[in-house]
C-alpha cells in the first residue's frame, strides 16, 4: 500500500511539472519593450544652424524709380552748390532685389521649443536670426508640428508651420551723391563740388507679418536625444522679401 501511495504521488508531481513546464517558458519570454523613441506628453528643444537662401536674388533688372517715401532719405533741396547746401544722399533706382537679407545666401542659427500633446503633433515657438548685408535679421513664430514616428523604428518624418513676425535686416538702392568741398582762398571760399551714384544698405526699420511652411525628418540616437534637419519656405509682408532655410541641429527631448 505504501508503494501504491508513493508512486501515485510521484506520478502526480510529475503530471504538475509537465503542465506547468509551457507556462513557465511564457513567462521567461518577456514581451517586446513598447515603443518608445517618441512619446505623447514630451518637451522637445531644437538646437540649430541654418544656411538661408535668397527667393529673389541677385541686383534688381526692372529699372525700377523710388519714389520718395521709398527711400527713406531726404529729397534734393533744391539748393545751389555752397557752403551752405548739406550734401546729398538721395536713392533713386532699386539696386538689389532681396529686400530683407539684401544678399543671395547668408547663415544663421534658432531655437524651438514644442509640447508633444499627443504622439503625433505640438504647438511651439520658434526663434531665429541670420547674418543679413549689413546688420542683424530675426523673427519669431508660433508653429504647429505634425510627425509621423514610422513603426517603432527610430525615424519620424514631420511638417510645420507657423506665423510670426520679422524684423531687421536691410535692402539696397541707388543713390545720387552729391559731396561739397569747401576750400579757402584769397578771393573767399571755393566750393568744389564732386558727384557720383553708388548702391548703399538701408537697414529696415519695422517688423512685417511672416509665414513659415516646411518639412524634414527626426532620427533618434536616444529615447531624450535626436538629430534633426529640415527645409522651411519663409513669407515675409511683400514678395522681394521671402527666403528658405536649410536647418539641421539637435533634438533634446525630455
Amino acid at each position: 500500500m505504501k508503494k501504491f501511495i508513493i508512486a501515485a504521488g510521484l506520478a502526480l508531481a510529475a503530471g504538475t511539472i509537465l503542465q506547468a513546464g509551457p507556462a513557465d517558458k511564457e513567462i521567461m519570454q518577456q514581451a517586446p519593450a513598447p515603443c518608445e523613441w517618441y512619446r505623447a506628453h514630451e518637451w522637445d528643444l531644437d538646437l540649430w544652424g541654418t544656411f538661408a537662401i535668397s527667393g529673389n536674388p541677385g541686383v534688381d533688372n526692372r529699372g525700377r524709380f523710388l519714389e520718395p517715401s521709398d527711400a527713406h532719405v531726404p529729397e534734393d533741396t533744391g539748393n545751389p552748390p555752397g557752403s551752405q547746401d548739406p550734401n546729398e544722399h538721395t536713392a533713386y533706382l532699386q539696386f538689389g532685389n532681396d529686400r530683407f537679407l539684401d544678399r543671395d545666401s547668408t547663415w544663421g542659427g534658432g531655437v524651438d521649443v514644442k509640447y508633444f500633446f499627443s504622439k503625433y503633433w505640438a504647438l511651439g515657438l520658434e526663434g531665429l536670426v541670420l547674418d543679413c548685408q549689413r546688420n542683424i535679421g530675426g523673427g519669431a513664430f508660433g508653429t504647429l508640428t505634425v510627425r509621423w514616428p514610422i513603426g517603432c523604428s527610430r525615424f519620424a518624418p514631420y511638417a510645420f508651420g507657423g506665423f510670426g513676425v520679422i524684423a531687421g535686416g536691410e535692402h539696397s538702392d541707388w543713390f545720387h551723391n552729391e559731396i561739397h568741398h569747401v576750400h579757402g582762398s584769397a578771393n573767399g571760399p571755393v566750393v568744389i563740388e564732386h558727384e557720383y551714384n553708388a548702391p548703399d544698405g538701408i537697414q529696415n526699420k519695422h517688423a512685417e507679418v511672416a509665414g513659415q511652411a516646411g518639412a524634414g525628418m527626426e532620427v533618434r540616437v536616444t529615447p531624450r536625444i535626436g538629430v534633426m534637419s529640415d527645409f522651411a519656405w519663409n513669407v515675409v509682408d511683400g514678395p522681394d522679401n521671402n527666403f528658405g532655410t536649410a536647418r539641421v541641429g539637435v533634438t533634446l527631448s525630455y
